[in-house]
């Protein structure tokens, strides 16, 4: 089977369903068996020993999330998801444990 093939497969049939709603999930410990899945994929498909270094399905999810984090922030607030990002915002100025703030807390630990 050749390699355009095979990753098509991989992102239709894995991805696709690995990556669900990782926008709201990425900042948990359910990456790290992603991870593990992603990287064996991609190291038997180019034959590459096990110690090859990888770019990590995490950046991959933290863009979406950070996509979706811009997207949730300006919609207007008379929209469901307006709402719930008052609702978050309202959290994280209470200094309660939201999506929100790990977003946040993710953006102020990585930033250039």
């Amino acid at each position: 089977m050749n390699v355009k093939l095979r990753c098509d497969l991989f992102n239709m049939l894995v991805c696709s369903i690995a990556n669900y709603a990782c926008e709201v999930w990425v900042n948990s410990k359910k990456i790290e068996a992603i991870e593990v899945v992603y990287l064996r994929f991609l190291k038997s498909l180019f034959g590459v020993r096990k110690t090859t270094s990888k770019f990590p399905f995490e950046h991959f999810a933290w863009g979406q999330t950070l996509l979706y984090y811009n997207h949730v922030s300006t919609v207007t607030k008379d929209h469901i998801l307006g709402k719930a990002w008052e609702a978050q915002f309202a959290m994280l100025v209470a200094g309660k444990k939201c999506w929100a703030g790990s977003v946040k807390k993710w953006l102020l630990q990585n930033q250039p």
